[in-house]
């Protein structure tokens, strides 16, 4: 791979090496290479800095190369070199002109055949760059060659015209390497857009999107005088017989208006032109596309006869914002905007077909090849899809969703043999079909109304043959089907199928239908009357049981196992007849609704079943219930355990076992929600718990997810999605998030069925009911030899700007003594500001970013601004917090794992969120001697499986929604009384008071404090356990946008949340918080016990950083606490809040209601601050701190007493927080507010004597980086004070403040230094491990800064990135002055940061 990298080099050296820029693309150019070389043409795209290379018949990417300094790629124009014709040619060379704001380079890029195997060829590429023309004083917005045909392959592309934003041309001679001609329009305005079309200048037209909201053509023409102008003269000795430019030299040129087109109203953003110059389009902020006809030599007859310079074509609506982007070719035109939608058009002004297929801020860029019928759609998300336009298509016929690709997608209509005479209008007689299934992707068995089971088979050819098998019923009509294919070898042309129907009395036959090729023939039938009339509406094989036993169930959620005797007698005499069938056992749901689907496991003993509303049941199946040979014998089965509202209140769709360990099951379900649900159950403690959700916003109803990889660890085996998206039926891609099957059907309420081959977007088949008639397409590839489209060519990543930046380390100690490993590859994590998290793998190598998946999306898609990974767990001695004895030595508590990883990440609407690493895949080595439990020296890479690495949802906690309008005056007081307690709201200033007569004051006093806008701005965490105990508690700081800063508590495992205290008081919002744990040994009964002291450092909007001490909140909490017996019950009962099913305003407040009704306490609870903060644990039965999702919580393993300080008192409205108050604050640090801090330990200044040392380093507003070195002392030790600066420092270095007491501590600030001018803009992000500091600023520079003695900040190198608007920075090492550096903004790259010498030697 191509890449940037700065080299220093003098006594020390250091290598900076930025890695592939993963962000919005923003150009996009396809090349096309002999048909020996590639059948397909390649495709260019510029994202960032850099220019990206994908072999589109492989699918793969073949190499990036960096191209500028900082400057994005806008444009990419190329022109072929030499191809040998007639002959097999293994090579081919192009020049490449690449533009980005006001700088234009050239390159030439070779393409060579590496290898060639049987079904692979390597390409391979090489980029040199041959000239950089010199710095525009405009922006360049469109550049293209000139072409001679009578010169040869070096001198054909002589001249480049270059178009720039104040509406001039530029000729550049690129082989004297000199401007030659400018040509300036009339028309002197700033643009928007311009396309240059025509490749000689006497041909040459141009058109200039404006900032009036018109395009103006023009053209360049020679003026009548023969006297150059000043200047040219002196380049024609330069000239001299040099090509054709004499013509330029000797002659003058000057702009000549064609036209103005006016029409648009808004900004022209894209203009492109027909290949023969006669036609443009143009699209506009004002959601438009238009199309103009120019009256040129080229245009109609019509149009020169009547004189007018153009005509106005058709206008293309359709789009729902913003258009970025168009193409036009001889019968189509192509759009892609803000919507992220690509659309078609004819030249007829009506829409051929809509892509959607991007996420984000839109499509930047689309660009379609006429040649291989190829369109490239890239934006946003750093994703470029390929797909393949049909050929009717491309022609501009209407109607494409109709028509038939013979190719791609075949359908057959059919009709039930008896029915096929039958004209008119339906009646009570007539048969219709009530159920069909795919056997295979040749075999559907359909039922109808009369009881009959017909056999329908589908050649390639396009015949059909129905044969009609058995009459299942006599009386009644079908009511469910269902079909158990058994599997044979692929040499075997015989079939053997199972087919089960149940009839409206109530009555089950199963029928063994055997197929040698001859044939379908009914081998056995077996009936029997499984429930009473009406009351059988399901019946379900399950295939890890096998076909002798079937599931049926009822409207009452009931469901029975019946054993079939063997149905395999193929040489029975007797084909339809009776046999024995046994009721093995029923299982009834506690919920008392229709079970809609279920999954049996022989191995784990279970049957997981999912219900009409939403609701999982785990139910006991026992080998021994299976083999009972006895009749008679019927187990009454009740749930094991259950989860209400997996799915919300929609209907489960399927679901799927996956053994995790030996006691430990993963559960896979999908439902009417859109939503991928994932639930672990511990067989043990037989508990159901919650660890993930995927959300696939593009259906609506999820059928099933395909046979493959159905577990959260998704590997790169592809996953699809099939289910519904209102009337329409996919199939979705998971792993590309592409449309693979899209197929109009009605809906999900008709009749259908679908078959899913190896590769779905070349091998399904969906078949569907509607008038009478069953549609089947098929989807195939003829001869396996055609590419699957749509091409996911680039790893998709977030759609909008990424606010938080994460590195996913283990901690792994690197000695001074090991020397660099190298850099291994690693997990980001990223928040971004449409709420989604994703875990994003990074590869040094030739392709960095191997994988991207979604983890997770905040609530109603609100943004994430900050987050956290918390791996250090800080133990405490229960007898040093004096914890009651009675509560000690619990063990049958589920136990935390000593590799404890969690992610933290907060954002908009005050929704914090917290994930938990699975499967214990990270090592914990070595502890920190300062006791940072980030120190990051010491944070590397030590994954085990990167492939598989994965967090669990663990627990979501936001403000409730509250319903206010039927509120009494009595709970509205009780509002407000808990207003005036809270530190940083005034009484009375900014409430209005409840008034008994006034419903309209209660309503705004409500809406004022549950639905405001506040979102948290930061936020840091650390991990404290009772080594007593099993409680681990996770201790969260959040800062929110309102100029509050509170203490919250997590308690794992049962994942309570609890208000701890609020830091007070803040006089403006808080934008960067960083915390450290000091561990002090003190003397206790004899022994030397460890009691740590907490300390949060906060930064704020005026520049201030303020040092809060909440030790004595943290002991007071783990005090009252591990008195509550939490250890018992585990909060699992709950799914994260999406806004589908589960957030439908519908479920929470009937909720809320029940809850109100039955007066039941929330899980929400805080402290009430007392002078010794020893104080009461009250269960918070307010609306701030009730949460109605929590309180619908109905735990489904057996509860254990909760302790009385957990219960509720609904009177009580006395609750309040313990309020701390910063110890220390260093005012005006920055001139403007303090963006970001990084504190870091200094493990070889640490002793009893010397304290604890640490340096913090901040970046604000006001460009500077400000570096204060401190430490902290027991109080125990004595010892004088002494200034450990230099008598040389300067005083400006010194901080007024020397040092702080308390009663068991002393800090001392020892070093400041402050870098006014780090950075030429604001500083948003900084990293420091006490060796170097590493900072970020809006200037797009990375700088290296080395701390040295005493405590000065030395900036050694800079690195140009390509993100443009960095937010966040972090960063990793991963040796001995070895470093990653990740930058978050609008994309994301890494820097390879590495010095050669030794810093201690200094």
């Amino acid at each position: 791979m191509s890449s940037n990298t700065a080299v220093m080099s003098d006594a020390r050296e250091w290598r900076l090496e930025g890695g592939q820029y993963l962000g919005e693309i923003s150009a996009l150019c396809f090349l096309h290479l002999p048909s020996d070389l590639s059948p397909f043409p390649v495709l260019l795209a510029g994202t960032g800095s850099q220019i990206l290379l994908f072999d589109v018949n492989l699918g793969r990417f073949v190499r990036s190369f960096h191209v500028f300094e900082g400057i994005r790629v806008h444009g990419i124009s190329c022109s072929i070199l030499n191809q040998a014709e007639g002959a097999i040619s293994s090579s081919a060379a192009f020049k490449i002109v690449l533009f980005g704001e006001r700088r234009v380079k050239l390159f030439s890029l070779h393409f060579e055949l590496e290898s060639i195997y049987e079904e692979k060829r390597d390409i391979c590429a090489h980029m040199t760059l041959l000239q950089v023309l010199p710095r525009f004083r405009h922006w360049v917005l469109d550049v293209c060659f000139f072409w001679d045909d009578q010169r040869s392959s070096q001198e054909r592309h002589q001249f480049l015209a270059v178009g720039c934003s104040n509406n001039t041309v530029h000729i550049w001679n690129i082989l004297t390497s000199t401007v030659i001609l400018e040509v300036r329009c009339p028309e002197r305005c700033l643009l928007y857009s311009m396309r240059l079309w025509g490749h000689e200048l006497e041909a040459l037209q141009v058109a200039s999107g404006t900032i009036y909201n018109e395009v103006v053509v023009w053209k360049v023409v020679e003026q009548q005088s023969t006297v150059p102008p000043v200047g040219i003269l002196d380049n024609a000795n330069n000239l001299g017989t040099l090509g054709n430019s004499h013509r330029f030299v000797c002659r003058q040129f000057e702009a000549d208006i064609i036209c103005r087109l006016a029409g648009h109203q808004g900004s022209i953003f894209r203009i492109s032109w027909s290949n023969d110059g006669s036609k443009l389009v143009s699209v506009s902020d004002d959601r438009s596309a238009r199309i103009w006809i120019l009256n040129t030599e080229r245009g109609s007859d019509d149009m020169r006869e009547m004189g007018s310079p153009y005509s106005v074509g058709h206008v293309l609506f359709g789009h729902k914002a913003r258009i970025w982007d168009c193409s036009i070719s001889d019968h189509l035109i192509v759009t892609a905007g803000e919507d992220c939608t690509c659309r078609l058009w004819g030249l007829d002004g009506h829409e051929l077909k809509l892509i959607k297929d991007h996420i984000g801020r839109g499509i930047w860029r689309c660009l379609y090849d006429p040649s291989s019928s190829l369109l490239a759609t890239a934006g946003f998300d750093s994703s470029i899809k390929v797909h393949e336009v049909h050929a009717s298509l491309s022609k501009g016929l209407r109607g494409f969703g109709e028509e038939v690709n013979k190719d791609r997608e075949e359908v057959l209509m059919l009709s039930i043999p008896n029915a096929s005479g039958h004209m008119g209008l339906m009646n009570s007689k007539s048969e219709y079909v009530r159920c069909l299934q795919f056997a295979c992707v040749d075999t559907i068995y359909v039922a109808t109304n009369h009881g009959y089971v017909y056999h329908v088979k589908l050649s390639d050819n396009g015949s059909v043959k129905w044969t009609k098998l058995v009459r299942a019923s006599d009386s009644g009509p079908v009511i469910c089907m269902d079909v158990f294919p058994r599997d044979q070898p692929k040499w075997s042309i015989s079939v053997e199928d199972r087919i089960a129907i149940g009839d409206g009395k109530g009555g089950m036959t199963v029928v063994n239908v055997f197929d040698d090729g001859c044939g379908p023939t009914v081998v056995c039938a077996i009936n029997w009357s499984a429930e009473m009339e009406r009351q059988l509406l399901g019946v379900y094989w399950c295939k890890t049981l096998g076909f002798r036993y079937i599931f049926t169930s009822d409207p009452r959620g009931l469901v029975k196992l019946w054993r079939l005797s063997d149905t395999s007698h193929s040489l029975s005499k007797d084909p339809i007849r009776n046999s024995d069938v046994y009721l093995v056992a029923e299982f009834m749901s506690s919920f008392g609704s229709r079970i809609m689907c279920l999954c049996a496991s022989v191995e784990e003993e279970v049957l997981v079943c999912g219900d009409l509303r939403g609701n999982l049941l785990i139910f006991p199946l026992s080998k021994s219930i299976l083999l009972d040979r006895s009749v008679g014998s019927i187990g009454k089965m009740r749930p094991l355990t259950y989860f209400k509202g997996a799915h919300g209140i929609s209907t489960v769709s399927s679901i799927s076992i996956t053994q995790l360990s030996r006691t430990l099951v993963e559960i896979s379900s999908t439902g009417g929600d859109g939503c991928i649900c994932y639930l672990e159950y511990d067989k043990g403690q037989r508990m159901l718990e919650f660890v993930g959700m995927k959300q696939v916003k593009e259906l609506s109803l999820i059928e099933s997810v395909s046979a493959g990889n159905y577990s959260l660890n998704e590997s790169a085996e592809t996953v699809y999605a099939v289910g519904f998206s209102s009337a329409d039926f996919l199939v979705w891609n998971l792993m590309t998030e592409t449309k693979v099957v899209h197929v109009t059907c009605g809906g999900w309420r008709r009749p259908h069925s679908y078959y899913l081959g190896c590769v779905s977007e070349v091998n399904s088949c969906f078949a569907y009911v509607k008038d009478e008639i069953i549609y089947v397409h098929r989807h195939r590839a003829a001869g396996g030899e055609k590419k699957i489209f749509p091409q996911d060519l680039h790893l998709q990543f977030h759609g909008r700007e990424v606010h938080s930046i994460c590195f996913i380390y283990g901690d792994c100690q690197f000695t001074t003594h090991v020397a660099s490993a190298g850099a291994k590859p690693v997990w980001i994590a990223t928040g971004c500001e449409d709420g989604t998290v994703r875990l994003t793998r990074y590869n040094p190598g030739a392709e960095n970013w191997s994988m991207s998946k979604l983890l997770g999306e905040h609530v109603g898609g609100s943004a994430v601004r900050s987050m956290c990974l918390v791996s250090k767990i800080h133990s405490v001695l229960t007898s040093v917090i004096d914890v009651p004895n009675w509560t000690a030595g619990l063990s049958n508590a589920p136990e935390i794992s000593e590799n404890f990883f969690l992610l933290i990440s907060v954002g908009a609407k005050r929704v914090l969120t917290s994930w938990l690493l699975k499967n214990g895949q990270m090592n914990e080595e070595g502890v920190s001697d300062s006791g940072l439990h980030d120190e990051p020296q010491r944070r590397s890479c030590s994954l085990g499986n990167l492939s598989l690495l994965s967090f669990k949802w663990l627990s979501t906690d936001m403000p409730t929604k509250f319903g206010c309008s039927n509120k009494k005056t009595r709970e509205s007081e009780k509002s407000v009384e808990l207003i005036k307690k809270l530190p940083c709201v005034e009484p009375d200033s900014c409430f209005v008071l409840p008034d008994a007569d006034n419903g309209e004051k209660d309503l705004k006093l409500c809406r004022d404090l549950y639905e405001n806008d506040w979102r948290y701005m930061a936020v840091t965490a650390f991990l404290v356990k009772l080594a007593e105990s099993r409680l681990t508690v996770c201790f969260i700081a959040v800062a929110s946008s309102d100029a509050t800063l509170t203490l919250r508590a997590l308690v794992l495992p049962s994942r309570y949340w609890f208000d701890v205290a609020v830091l007070v008081r803040l006089s403006s919002p808080v934008l960067a918080l960083q915390h450290i744990v000091i561990p002090f040994d003190i003397p206790f009964e004899g022994r030397t016990a460890s009691k740590n002291l907490y300390v949060v450092i906060s930064g704020s909007t005026d520049g201030s950083i303020a040092f809060w001490d909440i030790s004595e909140s943290v002991e007071s909490f783990l005090w009252r606490v591990s008195s509550l017996h939490l250890e018992k019950s585990i909060n699992s009962q709950k799914r994260p809040r999406t806004g589908r099913g589960s957030q439908g305003g519908r479920w929470w407040r009937s909720i809320d209601i029940a809850v109100r009704e039955k007066k039941q306490g929330g899980c929400s609870a805080i402290l009430d601050g007392t002078s010794n903060s020893r104080c009461n644990m009250h269960l918070a039965t307010s609306s701030e701190s009730l949460n109605s999702e929590d309180s619908a919580t109905s735990f489904s393993h057996v509860t254990q007493d909760v302790p009385p300080m957990l219960e509720a008192n609904p009177d009580d409205s006395s609750v309040k927080l313990c309020e701390i108050t910063p110890f220390h604050i260093l005012h005006n640090v920055h001139h403007a507010g303090v963006n970001c801090l990084s504190v870091s330990g200094c493990g070889s200044c640490q002793s009893l004597e010397r304290g604890f040392l640490y340096n913090i380093v901040s970046g604000g507003d006001d460009q500077a980086l400000t570096f204060y070195r401190f430490d902290f002392v027991p109080a125990e030790t004595s010892f004088n004070f002494v200034d450990l600066r230099a008598d040389s420092e300067p005083e400006s270095s010194r901080n007024t403040v020397n040092q702080y007491r308390s009663q068991s501590y002393r800090m001392r600030f020892l070093y400041q230094n402050k870098v006014v001018s780090a950075h030429s803009s604001a500083v948003k992000g900084v990293w420091t491990d006490g060796n170097w500091v590493f900072s970020v600023g809006l200037d797009q520079r990375v700088r290296c800064w080395n701390l040295e003695e005493p405590g000065k900040l030395t900036e050694h190198s800079h690195f140009i990135i390509s993100v443009p608007e960095p937010e966040a920075l972090d960063a990793l090492a991963y040796g001995r002055n070895c470093y990653q550096i990740a930058v978050a903004g609008r994309g994301m790259q890494v820097v390879d940061f590495s010095a050669s010498y030794n810093l201690d030697a200094e």
